[in-house]
């Protein structure tokens, strides 16, 4: 059946669009920006003038969102415009959603219909993510990075073919039955892909190397499978050379994309605990900011010369974890607590009353939908990867989320960062509510598959309850 006679996947994507617009045809009009949002539309007003990218209280961020600001900003008069392409490509995320789980699912099924209905769930955990939907209304660039990151990962499935028999025929081939540049182009699409992610958050910098792994994995024979490998890495590095080597110029200093992890170091690895700025789990006012910051270290360096304190901050926060290694390490589970915490900014911005008109009881309701479909996400999501995780997808998806975990343990963490790791999850979420005695039947075959799960949810049920409570009044965190 194709995607657009499923009835079922067309109603996921009307609800998903009501849900992105609705509230903005309501309150749009009320809502200011806040914290990084601001920043963002100064850096668009910027490039919009012809300066291009600038620093801004001592940070470089990486460029993709500004410009694409600025782009919208130019064609419409408002940067706020963006909000409209982000429901947009969320329809386009819904729609990834569906084939990527449905072609995971056909690893170890051939059953059609279990197919589609783990496409149809996968498609629905999406448009129905309060947290998700909030993201694709407010100007962060989750959207558009979780649109980029599903891109890569169904063009690496089809670059690195399964032969199991549940998958359809034209993907089995044999390598040698397939376009040599069918190929080649699929994998140049994955380095494109990589590399757009890397120009629209810095943390995704190194993650090049994991999709490389995926593309070799057990393929290491196969010279097709390394001349893949070698374009991806070509067009990553095509994608990201032009501006990084315009902005080192510009700023004297070597710099790929962004210049931020000085910045990090500095809210993560300080006499103070590491901050955030969730609801009921951080600093929410100069006032809570400058009480938090004042035991630790000043800045080393001028907001104005963002290079320099990128510099020095770094040096510092290597000099700190040196000097406080048993503090470092303590601090490991409540920085991805901070990440996994189920409560996102949209918490926060209904307690501060930004949704005007709704009932107590409705934000009550919304606050804890969205917790609860995030928890639902994260642990059976995990369950479904630790069980079904095959090939090729479940290494780049294993990898991603564990690359993301580490550098947030070692720095500072976030809910927002949890934001476009969550769709990589509802693929196998989706898959064990699909059919749990099916997906879940290969636990008991396999003991180093069982081993996974009990540590990965021995994990993260813990550190996602570990600030629950955290989003409602009155409560304190565990």
């Amino acid at each position: 059946m194709r995607w657009w006679k499923d009835r079922n996947l067309l109603a996921a994507l009307g609800v998903a669009l009501a849900l992105r617009t609705l509230p903005l045809a309501v309150w749009g009009q009320e809502w200011a920006c806040v914290r990084d949002e601001c920043t963002y539309i100064k850096l668009a007003k910027r490039i919009d003038l012809g300066q291009g990218m600038t620093t801004s209280a001592g940070w470089l961020w990486a460029p993709g969102y500004p410009y694409l600001l600025a782009l919208h900003r130019q064609l419409t008069g408002f940067a706020e415009a963006i909000k409209g392409t982000q429901a947009v490509a969320s329809l386009v995320i819904i729609l990834l959603l569906y084939h990527l789980t449905r072609r995971a699912t056909a690893l170890w099924s051939t059953d059609a219909r279990l197919q589609r209905r783990a496409g149809r769930i996968a498609a629905w955990l999406y448009a129905v993510s309060l947290p998700q939907a909030f993201f694709s209304m407010s100007m962060w660039s989750e959207v558009i990075y979780s649109m980029l990151l599903l891109v890569a990962l169904l063009a690496l499935h089809r670059a690195a073919p399964p032969r199991d028999p549940g998958v359809p025929e034209e993907e089995r081939l044999s390598p040698g039955a397939r376009s040599l540049r069918h190929d080649l182009g699929l994998a140049a699409a994955v380095g494109a892909m990589v590399g757009g992610c890397v120009l629209f958050r810095g943390v995704a910098t190194y993650m090049l190397p994991i999709f490389v792994v995926a593309l070799l994995w057990r393929r290491l024979v196969l010279g097709r499978a390394w001349a893949q490998a070698a374009v991806a890495v070509v067009a990553a590095v095509l994608v990201v050379a032009p501006y990084s080597v315009h902005i080192s110029r510009k700023f004297d200093a070597t710099i790929i994309t962004d210049r931020t992890l000085g910045q990090m170091m500095w809210l993560g690895d300080n006499d103070f605990p590491p901050i955030t700025f969730d609801y009921g789990d951080g600093t929410l006012s100069r006032r809570a900011w400058n009480r938090v910051t004042r035991p630790g270290r000043a800045n080393c360096a001028p907001r104005s010369d963002a290079m320099e304190r990128d510099q020095c901050e770094t040096q510092a926060g290597v000099a700190w974890i040196k000097a406080h290694p048993v503090d470092f390490m303590e601090r490991m589970p409540l920085r991805v607590a901070q990440l996994v915490t189920p409560h996102s900014l949209l918490t926060r911005n209904l307690r501060w009353g930004r949704w005007r008109g709704l009932p107590q009881w409705v934000d009550e309701l919304i606050v804890l939908a969205g917790a609860a479909g995030s928890m639902l996400v994260m642990w059976v999501g995990a369950l479904g990867l630790a069980a079904r995780g095959r090939r090729a997808l479940g290494v780049v998806v294993s990898g991603i989320l564990l690359y993301h975990v580490a550098a947030i343990s070692l720095l500072a963490g976030l809910s927002r960062y949890r934001i476009p790791l969550e769709p990589l999850l509802m693929v196998y979420a989706a898959q064990v509510l699909a059919s749990p005695r099916l997906a879940l039947a290969v636990l008991p075959r396999r003991p180093w598959r069982l081993g996974v799960a009990v540590l990965a949810l021995g994990l993260l049920v813990p550190l996602v309850l570990w600030f629950l409570p955290a989003g409602w009044p009155g409560w304190r965190t565990w």
